[in-house]
């Protein structure tokens, strides 16, 4: 499974100090990943859907944390937000590179949470189609997944880390408050059919499984898209309620679940809903073509359960 360089490509110079824009808004935000190496060369791989830009790490001014042990360095302000600064190999539990040994700061957002990776350098952007995706989090609960790859003469594996357990891990309080939702939650209505789910990340299929067992669903968490299309060739159209899905998985993406339940008519009046960090307008306007009738953030169990009171037949 080796992925090498195509048209769509992009390798980026490493040594230039000037501000590395990304243009992502426009970008086929289920297939391209931003290539990267951490202090021991490593290579890594994030959805460019997720970056917003790579600045050098010495043109920040970063506060230090007090907490030598954190998993942040400190924080900065950039483009007028303050933001918490990761050191990369830290989160990894690797050994760390004195800080002028690391080059860049990868702005990240995920879901309208922000933070700042500080890597060793960025090889390129490149496709990587997601069957090509094998799943590691049962080797390393860091990572989501594995693939091999040929960039700029660099060839070797690459792991996709899972941004979801670094939010988490980074931000506790996240999940904190959102499994408190969660006990809070009131039934409003009942569901009858079935609520299949597609999403990768264990660490969000945990706090979902909380909410969905608090609302008395009766519902399927699934880690990759191709499993919810087999268990949904398996049901009659009326036994599902409702279809969720993340877009960046493994094997099936959220936007080739789409387009195979696209192309089952009997299932066409089965709701679908959107539940992903990495919705640009690109990614959007594709899921909305494909069928796709609502589009929401991880991580908001308010706004989950509100979408599934909404559209759950």
């Amino acid at each position: 499974m080796n992925n090498d360089i195509d048209n769509n490509t992009h390798q980026l110079d490493g040594d230039d100090d000037e501000l590395i824009r990304l243009v992502t808004s426009n970008a086929d935000a289920s297939s391209q990943y931003v290539i990267f190496r951490n202090g021991e060369d490593e290579l890594y791989a994030i959805n460019v859907a997720k970056v917003e830009e790579l600045i050098a790490l010495k043109e920040i001014d970063i506060s230090k944390n007090s907490n030598a042990f954190g998993l942040t360095a400190g924080v900065a302000k950039v483009r007028g937000n303050i933001i918490s600064i990761v050191v990369f190999d830290r989160w990894l539990g690797k050994a760390e590179l004195e800080m002028e040994d690391y080059e860049l700061a990868m702005m990240c957002n995920y879901g309208n949470h922000r933070m700042g990776l500080i890597i060793k350098n960025v090889l390129g952007i490149m496709n990587i189609d997601s069957k090509n995706f094998q799943d590691n989090s049962d080797k390393d609960e860091k990572t989501a997944y594995v693939t091999d790859i040929t960039l700029g003469g660099v060839s070797g594996l690459c792991f996709v880390f899972d941004s979801d357990k670094m939010l988490l891990e980074v931000f506790p309080r996240i999940e904190n408050e959102e499994l408190e939702k969660s006990e809070m939650m009131e039934i409003k209505k009942e569901i009858k059919g079935k609520v299949l789910h597609a999403e990768d990340s264990s660490v969000i299929r945990s706090v979902i499984h909380s909410l969905y067992t608090k609302l008395e669903l009766d519902y399927e968490l699934f880690n990759n898209g191709q499993f919810l299309l087999d268990r949904l060739s398996t049901l009659a159209p009326e036994e599902v309620s409702l279809v969720i899905t993340d877009i960046e998985m493994p094997v099936m993406d959220g936007l080739g679940l789409l387009s195979a339940i696209k192309e089952m008519p009997k299932y066409a009046e089965v709701p679908i809903v959107v539940n992903t960090n990495m919705a640009n307008g690109s990614i959007a306007n594709k899921a909305h073509s494909l069928g796709a009738q609502h589009i929401i953030h991880k991580l908001d169990l308010d706004e989950l359960a509100a979408v599934v009171y909404q559209y759950a037949r």
